[in-house]
């Protein structure tokens, strides 16, 4: 597809390949797709630019776009005004004050539509913005808009754009769903290499709720009231909050966002702030919409410097200078962590980084952000035409031929048996190539040997269940045995032992262990490194 975009807004590399599959499925496939780009990865002008071209090559074509709220409903459309000044654009939204019906393209709030899909002029195309909001079954607003339109026109297409394209029951996509495969998907890591995201970084804490009591409801989260009964606890709310108040003080953060659980722990947390001279007024469903809006433009103008909230701003709220996340607010679903976590993506020349201070176990309980599962596309390789396809729709496009039952279902039971035996996620930092800090508990020193080599030392630092290892070649010549002691050096007072002698010291695994405050690891390849330590040097005289 040639794009014929503004001077201005040209598109990034990703976003065109992006472009690319989104064109090539709606010209070669009946099925739905969905695009998925991490929060703050331009989905608002990825929509503008593929209507154009569409409208470009069809200029009959009509199409709707749906979101569900009216900041997207509005920075949709001015995106689209922005790639295309002349664009007949219409605008359907209570919350704006628009009621546009003629127009051949529609931006829509779906709670303003939804009642209403069978009064408006048959739609080719239905875009809908963040898709994952399509319920799973039943009707919902989104089903009952997109099922008026289709009785109007069978030939209808429905595609989605996302951030998470997955819920807490499976992928977003499948063969039953509106939306049948997820065409293209960016990565956050990617994104942020590339210099087109922000980049994450998380602070550790050992301040955490219990949640072992807490009640999950049938779609598998805590239930609210629940959640909120261990949370919004006195000593719980007053312990989180100094530590991220003393956070956020020594890395001078400039605007943060709390997310909370319910009304009342959100009101708290504001009131807590405010002690420390914090104005971080309280945004719930509650609040009315003026105060909402009011609040909200204050933040995005510098003037107010943080906000807690309680579902206000998760999804659709575009603050750029955002760079600081803290999570009060526990939760089982990883596209909740993943959307509470994006609102710090977005580049802005005012900050280097965001910093996520999680105080709910959601790094503990989902892993890093570019490490969790988001939807791949699993393809299927057609026995017949060779095509390839999403395994999700079952059925190959192009001839029709069908994947067999039973190969769906082993390669089904190989997947299950693989997450049972996989190792949950446990306390990693935000993004999975970040340093890591982690407080040593005990130190164990053994000797290490390797045919043809001298001996070395094996050291072992444990904390919690982790164990570090590297390996001291005291006895080396050359770089090794020249960084082995500087390592010494860094520790104890000369001379540098033997590993004999090093051994011979009775006490040395204890020493270690009480020079060694902290080690800092990095994933290298399968293994994890130990790239720097927090030491606290002692003399000889007290190992020997």
């Amino acid at each position: 597809m040639i794009l014929n975009s503004s001077p201005i807004l040209q598109p990034r590399p990703y976003q065109r390949e992006a472009l690319e599959a989104l064109h090539n499925h709606i010209c070669h496939y009946e099925s739905n797709p969905c695009i998925a780009i991490p929060t703050g990865g331009g989905k608002s002008v990825l929509m503008a630019w593929a209507i154009k071209q569409w409208k470009d090559d069809y200029p009959e074509l009509r199409v709707a776009i749906l979101a569900h709220r009216k900041e997207l409903v509005a920075q949709n459309s001015e995106e689209l005004a922005a790639v295309w000044p002349d664009a007949d654009i219409g605008v359907y939204a209570a919350g704006l004050r628009r009621r546009d019906t003629d127009n051949s393209i529609i931006y829509a709030s779906i709670d303003s539509v939804y009642k209403r899909g069978g009064e408006f002029s048959p739609f080719d195309l239905i875009i809908v913005d963040e898709a994952h909001r399509i319920p799973p079954r039943g009707e919902g607003k989104y089903r009952s808009f997109i099922n008026m339109q289709y009785i109007q026109n069978k030939k209808l297409r429905v595609i989605g754009f996302t951030a998470t394209p997955y819920r807490m029951s499976g992928p977003l996509c499948h063969a039953d769903h509106i939306l049948n495969e997820v065409c293209y998907e960016a990565n956050v890591s990617d994104l942020i290499a590339q210099g087109f995201l922000c980049r994450l970084w998380s602070r550790r804490s050992d301040i955490q709720p219990d949640l072992k009591d807490v009640r999950r409801n049938s779609g598998g989260d805590y239930i609210v009231k629940s959640l909120a009964e261990a949370v919004d606890k006195n000593d719980v709310v007053s312990q989180a909050v100094h530590d991220a108040v003393k956070i956020i003080a020594a890395e001078n953060r400039k605007s943060i966002i709390f997310f909370c659980v319910d009304v009342k722990h959100c009101k708290r947390v504001s009131e807590e702030l405010a002690k420390y001279g914090i104005n971080a007024p309280a945004i719930t469903a509650k609040t009315h919409q003026k105060d909402r809006d009011r609040i909200a433009e204050r933040f995005k103008a510098g003037t107010l410097n943080a906000i807690c909230n309680v579902n206000v701003y998760t999804e659709g709220f575009n603050a750029k200078q955002v760079d600081c996340i803290v999570l009060f607010r526990p939760t089982l679903s990883k596209g909740l962590y993943v959307q509470m976590c994006g609102r710090g993506l977005r580049v802005h020349p005012n900050k280097e980084n965001c910093l996520i201070l999680d105080y709910a176990h959601c790094i503990d309980e989902h892993g890093p952000l570019d490490t969790i599962d988001q939807g791949h596309v699993k393809l299927f390789k057609c026995k017949e035409c060779l095509n390839i396809f999403s395994r999700q729709i079952r059925v190959c496009p192009i001839c029709g031929w069908e994947i067999p039952k039973q190969e769906i279902e082993e390669i089904e039971e190989q997947e299950r048996q693989k997450r049972l035996h996989e190792i949950r996620a446990s306390n990693e930092s935000i993004l999975s190539g970040d340093p890591e800090e982690y407080p040593v508990e005990d130190v164990m020193v053994h000797r290490h040997k390797k045919e043809g080599k001298p001996d070395s030392l094996r050291v072992e630092y444990r904390s919690g269940l982790h164990v570090f290892r590297e390996w001291i070649c005291l006895d080396h010549e050359g770089l090794a045995g020249q960084k082995a002691r500087m390592w010494w050096l860094r520790r104890f007072v000369p001379p540098v032992p033997t590993v004999n002698e090093a051994l011979g010291w009775l006490f040395l695994s204890g020493a270690l262990n009480s020079v060694t405050k902290t080690i800092t690891v990095q994933q290298k390849g399968k293994y994890k490194e130990i790239i720097a330590y927090s030491i606290e040097k002692v003399g000889n005289e007290y190992i020997s």
